[in-house]
C-alpha cells in the first residue's frame, strides 16, 4: 500500500469475505448483500437469503437503491438523494460503520432510511462514520424494496405464494435484522443491543417493527423521529391500489406471473400511474405496509400500541426545522407574508 492509497480490512461474514476501508479511524463496509436477488421470480416475494461468494468481495461502494416513486407517480427526486445512487431491482444490501472490527461488543444502531415508504436511500446522505465515532457504535444503514415493488398487495387477487407481497419491503428490513443477528459481532457490534432508528419514513417503518412478529427479538430499543406510523393500509383499499395496476398494465388475476416477467420500466411506470389515481394522504393510501393478518396482524399503534413489542424502549421526537427541507424546492414558501399563508 502506497501513502495515497486508503488502508482496507477484511472481515469474515457468513456468506464471505468482505473488503472495507478505514479513514479517520472508522471502518466503513458498503454495498454488503443481506439478501438474495428479488427480480425475476423473486419480485413481490418474501426475501431470500444472500448466496455465499468465494474470495473476497470489495465492500468500498455504495450498492444498488431501490427503484423510486414519488408520490405524483413521477421520478423522486429530493435534497437529501442528490448522491443516492444508481437504481437497481436487486437492492438488498446495506453498509456497516464501526471504530473497530473486534470483540468489543459496541451498540449497534441500525438506521431505516427517510422517503415514506416510497423513495430514499440509506446510501450516500446517511453516512454513519460521525456516529459511530462520536458515539462508540456500530451504525448500519440499508436499501430495501419499496413502493409498489415493496408493498403491493396481491394477497387477495393471487394465490398463497403472493401472501405477503404487501409487505416485502418490511421483511426484507427484518432480513437485515437477522444479517446483524448473525454477522455484526465480527465488526465489533452487540446484536444483544440493537436500536432500531429512522426519521420521516425511518420512523414510520420502525414503528411498523415494532408490530412485526417476525422482527420480535432482532432490536432492543426503538427511536422514531418526525415519523410515527399509528394506522398504515388495510386489505380493501390495498387491493383497490394492486387492481389498478393490473388495469394499467392490462392484466388479469390469472397473470399475476406475468408482473414478475414484464421489463422494470413497464411495472414501474403502472405503478407510478396507479398510484397517481388513486386517493391517498399522509395519514392512508399509496403503497405502504397492509395489515394483512399475518406478516402484519395489526396497525401499528391504533388502538392502541402493539403489545408485542411492550419491552422495547421507545423515543420520539421530532425535527424542529424538518419543512424547511421538504419545501426547500417551492421559492414561494419562503417569500410568504402573513396573506399568502392563509391562502395556502
Amino acid at each position: 500500500m502506497t501513502s495515497t492509497e486508503t488502508p482496507t480490512i477484511t472481515v469474515a461474514t457468513r456468506a464471505g469475505l468482505v473488503r472495507g476501508q478505514t479513514e479517520g479511524g472508522i471502518h466503513s463496509f458498503k454495498g454488503v448483500p443481506y439478501g438474495a436477488p428479488t427480480s425475476g421470480a423473486n419480485r413481490f416475494m418474501p426475501p431470500r437469503p444472500v448466496q455465499p461468494w468465494a474470495g473476497v468481495r470489495e465492500a468500498v461502494a455504495y450498492g444498488p437503491i431501490a427503484p423510486q416513486l414519488s408520490r405524483d407517480g413521477a421520478a423522486a427526486a429530493s435534497p437529501i438523494d442528490d448522491a443516492r445512487g444508481q437504481e437497481g431491482e436487486d437492492c438488498l444490501v446495506l453498509n456497516v460503520f464501526t471504530p473497530g472490527a473486534d470483540a468489543a461488543g459496541r451498540p449497534v444502531m441500525f438506521w431505516c432510511h427517510g422517503g415514506g415508504f416510497i423513495s430514499g436511500s440509506g446510501g450516500a446522505a446517511y453516512d454513519g462514520s460521525n456516529l459511530a465515532r462520536r458515539g462508540d457504535v456500530v451504525v448500519v444503514t440499508i436499501n430495501h424494496r419499496l413502493n409498489g415493488l415493496g408493498f403491493l398487495h396481491l394477497g387477495d387477487i393471487g394465490g398463497p405464494e403472493f401472501a405477503a407481497s404487501g409487505n416485502v419491503g418490511m421483511l426484507d428490513i427484518v432480513a437485515a435484522l437477522e444479517w446483524v443477528r448473525d454477522n455484526i459481532a465480527a465488526f465489533g457490534g452487540d446484536p444483544a443491543n440493537v436500536t432500531v432508528f429512522g426519521e420521516s419514513g425511518g420512523g414510520r417503518k420502525t414503528a411498523v417493527l415494532m408490530a412485526m412478529p417476525a422482527a420480535k427479538g432482532l432490536f432492543h430499543r426503538a427511536i422514531i423521529e418526525s415519523g410515527p406510523e399509528l394506522r398504515v393500509n388495510e386489505r380493501p383499499y390495498a387491493t383497490e391500489l394492486a387492481e389498478a395496476v393490473l388495469s394499467e398494465l392490462g392484466l388479469k388475476p390469472s397473470q399475476l406471473e406475468e408482473l414478475q416477467r414484464l421489463p422494470l420500466k413497464r411495472v414501474m411506470a403502472a405503478l407510478g400511474a396507479a398510484s397517481a389515481k388513486m386517493p391517498s394522504s399522509n395519514a392512508r393510501g399509496g403503497f405502504r405496509p397492509v395489515v394483512d393478518g399475518t406478516v402484519l396482524p395489526s396497525h401499528p399503534f391504533s388502538p392502541a400500541a402493539p403489545p408485542i413489542s411492550t419491552d422495547i424502549p421507545l423515543l420520539v421526537g421530532f425535527n424542529k426545522t424538518e419543512a424547511t427541507l421538504f419545501l426547500a424546492g417551492d421559492k414561494l414558501a419562503f417569500e410568504l407574508d402573513e396573506e399568502g399563508l392563509q391562502k395556502r
